[in-house]
């Protein structure tokens, strides 16, 4: 589980770049919060089109090396690439079109590595192994915050180098560890994956949820560093300092939350914690104080591992036999397709109401997507 954990120390390392620096790098050169999440949004695209393709293509392959990791190898190949070429331009026009290939490479990485969760862990031990995976793989976030993202006012370039070599390193384990069983080449099914999906009407109503919560946390989590330095008037090391303590929460969190969804069920967990992030969210900015606002962060960190470590099994649970990359990647253009929305969006509440009203429009989304997703019945386990 922890060899498997470190394919997610490189996810969470390209997120905390994606958190803590692309928006500080990417106003620079636009000098706009509202231009600066249309940027961002422009990767949303990519996270609808290329996780649900390199899914489908991973589910029909079979090599030496497996199903899996020939196509998270080049995923990360040409995203590691695309942000290695940023730190030779300043072109904003350039610098958009190298995001776009950087997420590509990343969406392309991401489908088949959470598939790779199902074809190695039997059903019963999924939650406990999506635990450790946030448990270990959080680590990336974390050192990228307490290292990385520090230096970026004094040498620019560090984020990006930090990012690429903890990328490496992080899937040189994971190829390592992971030995992928053989499995059965999925067959084409007529009417294709969303014919498969439009006869399983829970899956639907995960995805609808999702579309919800996702966009209010893309909202905030992009501006969150910037929000927090203008609503209690401190310097971006204290604003990564409160990111940080959210996300040392999260980490500690995910092991433990994923054990309570095994033992108090996963619906049960993922609720609770979509209705604590969105209280809690609401409340930080207006509690009185950068300090006061810490207890609040670590609420919505822990609450944030529940909808991470828990929700994705609960997730598999609804899911037919086989194609099951397919599924996945569409579980991930629900999650990051939402780029196109959220970040812009974020940015335009910013504008129009200010910092503090970010917060507040961020959990109304989260509850709208808690409102879908308790509609849907737990089923048991599945074997796929």
């Amino acid at each position: 589980m922890a060899g498997f954990a470190m394919g997610l120390f490189a996810v969470q390392t390209f997120w905390g770049f994606t958190m803590a620096t692309l928006p500080l790098y990417l106003r620079d050169l636009a000098g706009s919060n509202t231009l600066t999440g249309i940027l961002l949004s422009t990767t949303g695209i990519a996270g609808i089109v290329f996780p649900i393709a390199s899914g489908a293509v991973s589910d029909r392959i079979s090599t030496r090396w497996g199903r899996r990791k020939p196509v998270i190898a080049a995923g990360w190949t040409l995203a590691c690439c695309a942000l290695l070429a940023m730190t030779a331009v300043r072109s904003l026009p350039a610098v958009l079109g190298l995001l776009v290939f950087a997420y590509a490479g990343f969406f392309i990485a991401l489908g088949p590595y959470f598939a790779l969760l199902a074809d190695t862990f039997p059903p019963e031990e999924r939650s406990a192994a999506t635990g450790v995976m946030f448990l270990v793989g959080g680590t990336g976030i974390l050192s990228y915050l307490l290292f990385a993202a520090r230096f970026y006012e004094s040498s620019p370039l560090w984020p990006f180098f930090w990012t690429v070599g903890g990328i490496v390193l992080a899937n040189s384990v994971l190829f390592f560890v992971i030995r992928e069983r053989a499995a059965a080449v999925a067959l084409p099914r007529p009417g294709g994956l969303f014919g498969d999906v439009l006869n399983e009407r829970t899956v639907i109503r995960f995805y609808a949820g999702m579309l919800f919560w996702w966009t209010g946390l893309w909202m905030v989590s992009t501006f969150f560093i910037i929000a927090y330095r203008e609503v209690f008037g401190v310097s971006i090391a204290r604003a990564v300092a409160a990111f940080l303590v959210f996300n040392v929460s999260f980490v500690i969190s995910a092991l433990p939350v994923g054990l309570l969804g095994i033992r108090y069920g996963l619906k049960k967990i993922t609720a609770c914690g979509l209705g604590l992030l969105a209280l809690s969210l609401a409340l930080t900015p207006f509690i009185g104080g950068y300090g006061a606002s810490l207890p609040f962060l670590v609420v919505a960190g822990a609450s944030y591992s529940a909808v991470l470590a828990v929700s994705y099994p609960f997730f598999l649970r609804l899911l037919p036999a086989g194609n099951t990359a397919g599924f996945v990647g569409l579980y991930m253009a629900c999650q990051n397709g939402t780029l196109l929305v959220g970040p812009a969006l974020g940015g335009l509440v910013i504008d129009l109401f200010g910092y503090s009203v970010l917060f507040v429009a961020a959990a109304a989304a989260i509850l709208a997507g808690l409102a879908v997703f308790l509609t849907i019945k737990e089923a048991p386990a599945k074997a796929n």
